[in-house]
């Protein structure tokens, strides 16, 4: 079997691309030819990830600047290289564009991948929507809730975002070597989060949180954006550099979670957020905006809360440290049990994939 995975996102850190990336590796590892698209150049670290694991990687042209150069190639490269699948991940009937450059190179099994509840091109999601509907021959979703907001027919199957469970087993000791590196104390109390800076992910809200809790709750920001000089510049604005810290992109999202208390997730509208598993398979308490889907609370101990800063304040204070490594022993049994491991995901995945084969031969 040959199929290309296509990302309507940058292939970076962010939880579509961690979906892509292990689904990919347990595929490769299945015997599965496997090539992976996006319009971004990959860093180093993530090409010798996919290079080590015999899994391609397609440069395509920038699909926001492009369309027209970017569907072209993408057919073309389609024709060329004979997949017998196309599986594209994205939040909206926009993927009708690889859609249809897999049907014109003659594809048959069109699968569209969905991520999200919501899209920032509500006016085109509702134009594409008859073109997207006879395109597509294959539906996924991360949940319920991200299938319904796509998918009108109800014919999509969900695959959570699973994900290698033993990397996430808790580490005391890179725990103390994290906070050590940032110069947290031991009676601080560590916020963190993990995403991409736009507006989405509402990291403003955090400006507004931090003032209203006393100087031992620091905050540590892991990711990259459009919004991050802006935000950074707001930061010293409100003479809160020295408590929160933004350290950028890492592969080491881990051993950062491992160096947390809470979890903070403030985001305006999510899918089903993979940073929430990685969170919980690490043992760590979530408090969430009330704007997500309540699927995403497996283990049943996450706090969702309405985005006032007050009330997050509040339930922060409340905040009781538990017993990290009993804790991520029970989440991780939860999670395997409720469908979070990414190597039986992956087994799911490829049925559903020769099912859509056989039937379309």
């Amino acid at each position: 079997m040959k199929i290309l995975m296509v990302n309507t996102i940058n292939l970076e850190k962010n939880g579509i691309t961690s979906f892509i990336v292990n689904s990919s590796i347990v595929l490769a590892k299945s015997g599965i030819d496997v090539t992976i698209g996006a319009s971004n150049d990959i860093t180093n670290e993530l090409r010798d990830t996919l290079k080590a694991n015999n899994i391609d990687y397609l440069k395509l042209p920038n699909r926001k600047q492009s369309l027209l150069t970017y569907y072209s190639r993408l057919k073309k490269y389609l024709i060329n290289n004979h997949f017998d699948l196309v599986h594209i991940h994205g939040n909206s009937t926009t993927m009708v564009l690889e859609l249809l450059a897999a049907k014109k190179a003659g594809i048959k099994v069109r699968i569209a991948h969905s991520h999200n509840t919501t899209t920032e091109h509500p006016y085109v999601n509702k134009l594409l929507r008859l073109a997207f509907n006879s395109l597509v021959t294959g539906e996924i979703a991360c949940n319920n809730a991200a299938g319904e907001w796509l998918f009108d027919d109800n014919k999509f199957i969900v695959i959570k975002n699973g994900i290698f469970l033993n990397n996430y087993n808790y580490d005391s000791n890179i725990r103390k070597q994290i906070r050590n590196k940032l110069n947290i104390k031991s009676n601080n109390i560590l916020l963190g989060h993990v995403g991409f800076f736009n507006y989405q992910k509402n990291h403003d809200f955090f400006l507004k949180l931090m003032p209203l809790l006393d100087e031992k709750y620091k905050l540590i920001l892991i990711g990259d954006g459009i919004e991050f000089q802006d935000f950074n510049k707001k930061v010293k604005a409100a003479h809160l550099e020295n408590r929160i810290i933004c350290i950028g992109l890492t592969d080491k999202v881990a051993n950062y979670l491992f160096a947390m208390d809470i979890f903070a997730l403030p985001s305006r509208y999510e899918g089903q957020p993979f940073v929430i598993i990685e969170a919980i398979a690490t043992g760590l308490k979530c408090i969430i905006s009330n704007n997500v889907s309540k699927e995403i609370d497996v283990t049943k101990n996450s706090s969702f809360i309405e985005l006032d800063a007050e009330k997050w304040a509040k339930s922060i204070k409340n905040y009781k440290e538990n017993n990290r490594i009993e804790q991520y022993k029970n989440n991780q049994e939860i999670l395997a049990q409720e469908g979070y491991d990414i190597v039986k995901n992956t087994k799911l995945l490829i049925n559903y994939y020769l099912e859509l084969m056989e039937k379309e031969k």
